[in-house]
């Protein structure tokens, strides 16, 4: 009996933890900006749904960077997706590099949509990457896509991106980042000046341009960790943007920052036909690292925003033999938000204000992590209320 029990309250358990994960982000308040978000992501999201026919050997061996399909990563919490479609026997495929998936490009929209119809407080932000190398039909790729993003039955999930997006502006929908400019204007927006740099620095910082706005971008993407100092510059690289995103104050619309931290790169290749290629073991042996390195630094700073943190193997702590610690990494950066992000005393604030020039009021405002003036001070002159926004520290 006592047997029956523990593993009837391991269930329930498992099951109230999914079930917080479904919803995590029910617990945001609706004004919180985008931008200061903690959100866990998955790079080339789709290669845990298995491989085209016959690929399966050489998807495994070489292009494998998850080992749960897109539907449990929604169901774990999972909140940012890296797809990468291409042209592939006639219809709108994911692929990561020439390993076709099996997953379809409009399969995968309709999963995420269907998920947030059923999980209305959720949001998406897909990072969008044009997988050339996959296209069986050359030139065909821009239009296809325009296609499937402009039909009925998603056409009313994507929302525009603008610098100061809110939670209550995204709830239920898509944000789509393109790397590819398929069109004169974007269904959500476009990266420019994308770098896989590990020496990134702000100075040559990226842009994220919607229909009508652009918004400062902060990028790591440092991808080949293989060879001597490949890991310790990639944790590096990690850390130098965790130190900005999880300490920048925005004291104005123009100093919102959007950051993609990628965790995801491959330490270990094979020479196949005179060409080093990644391996699958790569990509789970630099995820032991980078992995372990993130949660080091969020045990041991104050909380702050992360961005979108692209990560491989998400879900799972142990993979093929490999430490790789996905599930942990996940639960981390969610709980992540709420030791800064709290709804306490939180009242709707129109994020236009921080447009408001007030170095002739004579003062020096103060805003906390959500872009929002700290203090329970009010301005006639403007007619507007700030309230307090608490933020805790991670007790040791």
């Amino acid at each position: 009996m006592h047997k029956t029990i523990t593993v009837i309250l391991t269930v329930l358990l498992g099951l109230s933890q999914q079930l917080r994960a479904e919803d995590w982000m029910a617990r945001l308040p609706d004004d919180a900006l985008v931008a200061t978000l903690s959100i866990p992501g998955a790079h080339d999201a789709c290669t845990g749904c298995g491989w085209a026919d016959g690929m399966e050997g050489l998807g495994d061996l070489f292009a494998r960077t998850q080992d749960i399909d897109l539907a449990a990563e929604w169901r774990i919490g999972i909140r940012a997706f890296d797809l990468r479609p291409c042209v592939y026997e006639e219809h709108m495929n994911i692929n990561h590099g020439i390993m076709p998936t099996r997953m379809h490009f409009e399969d995968a929209l309709a999963l995420l949509r269907d998920s947030l119809a059923a999980h209305p407080s959720e949001f998406v932000v897909i990072h969008l990457l044009h997988e050339a190398d996959g296209d069986q039909v050359q030139g065909a790729y821009n239009s296809r896509l325009l296609e499937l993003l402009r039909r009925d039955d998603l056409k009313d999930l994507f929302v525009d991106f603008k610098t100061n997006l809110t939670v209550g502006e995204m709830r239920g929908r898509i944000l789509l980042l393109s790397r590819d400019s398929y069109a004169t204007s974007p269904v959500g927006g476009f990266f420019l000046n994308w770098t896989g740099e590990a020496n990134w620095d702000r100075q040559r910082q990226g842009r994220i341009r919607g229909r009508s706005t652009n918004g400062r971008l902060y990028m790591q993407d440092y991808a080949d960790t293989h060879g001597t100092g490949g890991l310790d510059t990639k944790v590096s690289a990690i850390r130098q943007l965790l130190d900005f995103s999880t300490t920048h104050v925005v004291t104005s619309t123009s100093t919102i920052t959007w950051v993609f931290n990628f965790a995801s790169a491959y330490s270990l290749t094979q020479n196949l036909f005179g060409n080093e290629v990644s391996l699958s073991d790569g990509y789970r042996d630099n995820a032991a690292h980078t992995h372990a390195a993130i949660l080091d630094y969020l045990a041991t700073h104050d909380p702050g925003p992360t961005g979108v943190v692209m990560m491989d193997y998400v879900g799972v702590d142990e993979s093929a033999g490999y430490d790789v610690r996905g599930q942990e990494l996940v639960d981390a950066i969610i709980q992540n938000n709420f030791g800064y992000i709290t709804t306490a005393g939180v009242e709707s604030v129109d994020h236009s204000t921080l447009n408001i020039e007030h170095s002739s009021l004579g003062i020096e405002p103060s805003y906390d992590l959500l872009g929002r003036r700290t203090g329970n001070v009010q301005f006639s002159l403007f007619n507007i209320q700030y309230s307090t926004i608490k933020t805790r520290k991670r007790q040791p």
